[in-house]
């Protein structure tokens, strides 16, 4: 599947200075996964979108609506982000976004990176389904969660922690709020695509906007 790169996110062209042949087979790979991750991202039907209902006397949250697709579908979601998520994956997010720093003498590339790490970390910290219902979890946590008790291993004390979590907030809004994070992390899965979007042996260069974001300074 061809991804689409907006023009001005590829202004700035960095080379990148001795890559070794797995590190171009690694960025090759993780490539090639986010392009089946944004085929499978193409078949949902429009935007996650949510209502929650609350008591008028209360306050207390009386029902909770979102268009999340059935469960088996946000699998198959899972199964395509795991890839760049779980610890050990050659494809992981900030594995490959490390390889391409270390190689770059470009400090507005290095800065552009850097902000793409930022942001990705602030998704996986971001709290806004479970936040709004009263019990903050993060990204983190759900997709933790999730993926080590219901979809791909069946830990104990994970199926608790879940079973917990729906006990609280209701199964619904958990599987949504993991169906939410999977789509905003996969915004800077395809932003760093558009880096590395053609990054092999016979073109050693990257591409980020053409602007300077500076690095971000130690604590904040």
């Amino acid at each position: 599947m061809t991804i689409a790169i907006f023009p001005h996110m590829i202004r700035r062209q960095s080379s990148v200075v001795g890559m070794a042949a797995n590190e171009f087979s690694d960025v090759l790979l993780f490539r090639r996964c986010v392009e089946k991750f944004t085929q499978s991202l193409a078949r949902r039907t429009g935007p996650p979108m949510s209502r929650t209902t609350h008591d008028h006397a209360t306050g207390e949250v009386i029902a909770f609506e979102a268009n999340t697709p059935e469960v088996d579908e946000v699998a198959i979601l899972a199964m395509r982000f795991r890839l760049f998520c779980a610890q050990g994956e050659p494809t992981q997010f900030q594995k490959i976004l490390k390889i391409v720093r270390r190689r770059i003498q470009d400090d507005w590339a290095d800065g552009y990176l850097d902000k793409l790490d930022i942001w990705y970390k602030e998704a996986m910290k971001d709290t806004q389904v479970s936040k709004d219902l009263g019990h903050p979890i993060t990204n983190r946590e759900i997709i933790d969660l999730w993926f080590n008790s219901e979809f791909f291993h069946s830990e104990p004390k994970k199926r608790e922690a879940l079973e917990n979590i729906h006990t609280v907030i209701g199964e619904t809004p958990s599987l949504f709020q993991l169906y939410v994070a999977i789509g905003r992390c996969a915004a800077h899965l395809q932003s760093l695509y558009s880096v590395v979007h053609r990054l092999d042996v016979s073109h050693q260069f990257i591409y980020t906007p053409d602007h300077h974001f500076g690095r971000q300074k130690e604590g904040n």
